[in-house]
């Protein structure tokens, strides 16, 4: 019975008897089923996309990066800026002692004497300006240094308070060589 029973029903089976509507029936439903397959994800993907949650943690991620870089950038800004004013203060106090060493002052029994090298101010006296202003007196002077292909303008002030027991009125200036030298005799 059951080997008539299945070529029975074999006869009567309609796909079995018409395999190109068999195939064309089993290809629209795989494509069927992939079409679901892909719209679920799809679905899944853009409910995702939409969330305002996942939003802002995204926003959250790329602002948090952009401040990492900026910080970055910021950091290798100020460490430039800082190179800098080192370089610039080490250079200053560099041209400080240079210009200390080039002036100086002695006192000896009955004078003060100034004594100037003229070498940072291109050996030339008229660089040198002495003014009296009281019991101040004020040195300015000036030059021009060539270091490495460019030029640096060397200037030079200070004011000397002195006490009742100096007569600025009565300085003297001479120059020997390359030393130009003031002379404030006391009273």
């Amino acid at each position: 019975m059951s080997e008539e029973y299945k070529s029975e029903e074999h006869k009567n089976c309609f796909l079995c008897n018409h395999p190109l509507f068999k195939a064309f029936l089993t290809g629209l439903m795989v494509f069927l089923g992939a079409f679901a397959a892909f719209y679920v994800v799809a679905d899944w993907h853009f409910k995702r996309m939409l969330d305002p949650v996942y939003q802002m943690r995204k926003m959250d991620r790329a602002i948090m990066k952009q401040e990492h870089m900026m910080n970055r950038q910021m950091m290798k800004e100020q460490n430039r800026i800082d190179k800098m004013a080192r370089k610039n203060i080490h250079q200053g106090m560099k041209a400080d002692r240079e210009l200390r060493s080039f002036i100086h002052m002695e006192k000896t029994d009955d004078e003060y004497k100034i004594i100037i090298d003229l070498e940072p101010f291109d050996n030339n006296e008229k660089n040198v300006e002495v003014a009296v202003n009281g019991k101040t007196l004020t040195i300015n002077a000036a030059g021009e240094k060539n270091i490495r292909n460019r030029e640096e303008v060397v200037r030079y002030s200070q004011n000397l308070t002195f006490g009742d027991d100096v007569d600025l009125n009565k300085i003297s200036k001479i120059r020997e060589g390359n030393k130009y030298i003031i002379i404030i005799p006391e009273k």
